[in-house]
């Protein structure tokens, strides 16, 4: 029941119900890597919030996958893997959208999960801030309103940095 719970935690987490997408794989321009780096390789624990919660991610050279899962998520046509200035850009192709989470490799090895922050609650207030850094574009698909943006590598670090995109988790490195 814990790691059905914690599944369901990183799904909402990675496929929310309104969410920021983007028109291609980011950042825009840069070039997609074949493999996935081996500073990153290794097993993983996630947990939630409170750390009740706890299941394994397992990264290697051609993707991922969460244990309880028991699916493979290589990187491809479907799953975008980039690095820019020091974070890993891993782009979801739902199309047609893009989804985009943000990794970053911490000093002792831990991995920090980032996400734009699509709370119902303040999404509305993220899209006014955010159109006033960027073109937002909207369009409705099957009856779902899609928010997309378009942003230059550079303009997307600076979303970075002004804290467009927040910290959902630390994943602890396990030790082999």
């Amino acid at each position: 029941m814990k790691r059905l719970a914690l599944l369901c935690f990183l799904l909402v987490t990675i496929f929310s119900c309104k969410e920021i997408s983007y028109k291609e794989p980011q950042p825009s321009g840069k070039a997609t890597l074949k493999t996935v780096p081996a500073e990153l390789h290794g097993m993983y624990v996630l947990s939630d919030d409170k750390e009740t919660s706890k299941d394994t991610l397992i990264i290697t050279a051609s993707g991922y996958r969460v244990v309880s899962d028991h699916k493979e998520s290589p990187l491809g046509d479907s799953l975008v893997l980039k690095y820019y200035k020091g974070y890993y850009f891993l782009s979801i192709n739902e199309n047609p959208e893009w989804l985009l989470r943000i990794v970053k490799r911490q000093p002792n090895g831990d991995l920090a999960y980032f996400s734009m922050d699509t709370e119902e609650k303040n999404f509305n207030q993220l899209l006014r801030n955010l159109t006033k850094e960027t073109t937002v574009d909207s369009v409705v698909i099957k009856g779902e309103k899609l928010y997309q943006i378009n942003p230059s590598a550079h303009k997307l670090m600076k979303l970075i940095k002004k804290g467009y995109f927040k910290k959902a988790l630390i994943m602890k490195k396990m030790n082999p």
